[in-house]
């Protein structure tokens, strides 16, 4: 475990920054001027950041540091960059799409003002795929984000740029979003924290995917905080938590305690195996000693335990909704490609290609049925909580992988033709929706969580899926975890 205070200031926790700047030991200025060194020096290996506004921040940090301790937000004069998926005054929402390439909104995402409104100092945006629909991040605009901890590999997907951001040192806190593992992949792929949030506990309004200036929220999506410290997560959600801006006239979140407050009180459950979903035999032996370090600091680790849930038919669901979903943005030259495809790869009915095709041609009566089937799943869900207040799962099929663009075809349709190794046998690329997707279909929170192995010199994470809505008990047992066994290192040579 590494001494926070022999870091220097740029790889600290935003907790630890925090306090250095409410005790006036360091400006908001001067730290985002040791940020913008860094940036200066490593973001060509790694291309994370892909676009910045530098005066503006200055001008904003200058004035922090003359705001008055009583007067400071919860995080204040706190410089940090936000996922390029989100809009942002003063710099370009592209979502890695040309036709956005000078899309420069006029107000910022609800969830971006919100974190300005708590006093932190926006200035840069991170790189992303296309249409935050890949677990890589390239894209035309700003080609192609590398892993701090090895170039070769991606840093994975969608806030790719974010994670990799994070953990260089480039900004201590970030806006992610996830519908597909987009935080928890990235975080796991690059050894930071990171937080899928319950459903509907962050407003969404100004994130693309969908198009800008629609207001509709789509199911599944969710926003959430990427950091290098669990308690940065909690921090941030503290402030990003709060009802979209037209409901906030009658209603309020509050977002109960965590359910216990020492690490030996939660009841944990592990589900390490192949049984269900792809997953490389070395990370469930890294889950595996991570859970018997719990189980030495005096923690229950029940490695049986599971919800009564049909695997198949939950990722299933996951499968035919997140498509379906994501159809609404995709136009009827792209769905009638999706279907042709299929069919002339004459795809099997459990194939992705077979199901992509059918969930984004599904009706709203189909749709409907759907989300009974999901409010069921959550049900089943709520009573395995009864019993255990989380449940640790593998995030990805393996650690960061290396690059590949391979495979024709827009979106999802170009990704048919990729595979992922898995213990030495390649998998359906596609199959690494699978483990995030258990938690996204049933709405739940899930924190990203760096197990302190590294597999082939690459850190390997884990996720603590929690209750619906009680986003502080897997939060919480991150912390209680870190303060106990180590989090974050700082991947090697950028220290």
């Amino acid at each position: 475990m590494h001494n926070e205070s022999e870091l220097p200031p740029e790889l600290r926790s935003a907790t630890a920054l925090l306090t250095l700047l409410r005790e006036r030991k360091l400006g908001s200025l001067e730290l985002f001027e040791l940020q913008l060194q860094r940036i200066e020096r490593l973001n060509p290996r790694l291309n994370a950041v892909v676009t910045m506004d530098v005066e503006s921040a200055r001008r904003a940090a200058r004035t922090a540091d003359s705001v008055p301790i009583g007067d400071r937000g919860p995080l204040h004069g706190l410089p940090i960059t936000i996922k390029d998926a989100y809009e942002v005054t003063g710099m370009p929402a592209t979502c890695g799409f040309p036709h956005l390439a000078q899309h420069r909104p006029e107000r910022d995402a609800d969830a971006v003002a919100r974190l300005r409104a708590a006093g932190a100092v926006p200035f840069g945006k991170t790189n992303v795929p296309i249409a935050a629909a890949d677990h890589q991040s390239y894209n035309p605009v700003y080609g192609t984000t590398n892993n701090p901890w090895n170039v070769e590999r991606t840093a994975g997907g969608s806030s790719g740029g974010a994670a990799a951001a994070v953990a260089a040192g480039f900004s201590p806190l970030e806006l992610g979003s996830d519908i597909g593992g987009s935080i928890r992949c990235p975080a796991h792929f690059c050894g930071v924290y990171g937080h899928k949030s319950s459903f509907n506990l962050v407003p969404l309004i100004g994130h693309i995917p969908p198009p800008p200036g629609m207001m509709t929220v789509p199911p599944l999506g969710i926003a959430g905080p990427i950091a290098r410290s669990a308690s940065d997560l909690e921090l941030a959600l503290d402030v990003l938590a709060a009802p979209s801006e037209p409901d906030r006239r009658a209603w309020s979140i509050r977002v109960p305690p965590s359910r216990h407050e020492r690490l030996t009180d939660f009841r944990v459950a592990l589900w390490a195996d192949q049984k269900a979903y792809s997953v490389d035999q070395r990370c469930l032996d890294a889950m595996h000693a991570y859970a018997d370090d719990l189980r030495r600091l005096g923690v229950t680790v029940d490695e049986n335990a599971r919800p009564e849930i049909d695997t198949v038919a939950s990722d299933d669901l996951y499968v035919m909704m997140l498509f379906s979903t994501v159809s609404a943005g995709m136009s009827e030259q792209v769905l009638a490609q999706t279907e042709q495809v299929a069919v002339q790869m004459k795809a099997e009915p459990g194939s992705y290609p077979a199901r992509i095709a059918r969930a984004v041609r599904l009706n709203h009566h189909e749709f409907l049925v759907l989300q009974e089937a999901q409010q069921q799943l959550c049900r089943t869900w709520r009573r395995f909580f009864q019993d255990y207040d989380l449940i640790l799962c593998p995030i990805m099929p393996t650690v960061a992988f290396p690059h590949d663009h391979s495979g024709g075809g827009p979106g999802h349709i170009a990704q048919y033709s990729r595979t992922t190794l898995v213990d030495g046998r390649p998998v359906p690329y596609l199959n690494g929706l699978q483990w995030p997707g258990l938690a996204t279909v049933a709405n739940l929170p899930a924190t990203a969580i760096p197990t302190g192995r590294q597999i082939g010199g690459l850190p390997m994470g884990l996720q603590a899926v929690g209750p619906y809505l009680e986003d502080r008990t897997p939060l919480r047992f991150a912390s209680l975890a870190e303060q106990a066994l180590g989090g974050y290192t700082p991947p090697p040579g950028l220290s």
